[in-house]
């Protein structure tokens, strides 16, 4: 798969962010995220079965007022997305967002930089290109909730206690949230 320049949206140092199409679908391991059942063991997919139909119908819905979803593109293996990041919920009259994202397992394990980068460049055009005042998300996973105090300086909010029903148990989930004021961008 060849990366279409004109889709790319930002630039860092490790990863690409671009607009994502029904090529990234079709041409990259996109659907096998969702049904890979170790990917999905801290985030709520996996519930039913993933198909390329579903997920080309979804990526007609990643850009709008309320959506941004951008795929992450390894910069020096440009063959196809290895995740996405998103700003969803998009709150205009608050000024706020939801921001969550997936990777594939193995390039995360590789280079966590990846991970960090591509939400730094999102949480960057959230707060400076749209304005918002404060993005917010949650995890299953603790570390990732500490990872995201550290470097970006995330604040938890609270634990919303057996939240989320995921292999045969209910899971708290870790309610974390930046602001404009507060948000700290890591050197890459």
């Amino acid at each position: 798969m060849t990366i279409d320049k004109r889709l790319v949206f930002y630039e860092g140092k490790h990863v690409l962010l671009k607009a994502l199409s029904s090529q990234d679908v079709i041409e990259s391991d996109w659907v096998g995220w969702f049904n890979d059942m170790e990917m999905s063991n801290y985030n709520q997919h996996h519930y039913f079965p993933e198909t390329i139909e579903q997920q080309l119908e979804y990526v007609k819905s990643c850009v709008s007022s309320t959506k941004l979803q951008l795929g992450i593109i390894d910069r020096k293996d440009q063959s196809s997305i290895c995740g996405v990041v998103t700003l969803a919920n998009i709150n205009w009259v608050h000024r706020s967002a939801e921001i969550a994202g997936i990777q594939e397992k193995n390039k995360t394990a590789e280079n966590p930089a990846f991970f960090l980068e591509a939400w730094s460049l999102m949480l960057r055009h959230g707060f400076e290109q749209l304005g918002l005042q404060r993005i917010y998300g949650g995890a299953f996973h603790p570390h990732v909730a500490g990872a995201l105090t550290r470097m970006f300086n995330f604040e938890i909010e609270g634990v919303r206690r057996r939240e989320v029903f995921k292999d045969n148990e209910f899971r708290d989930v870790t309610l974390v949230a930046v602001f404009n004021d507060t948000i700290k961008y890591p050197e890459f």
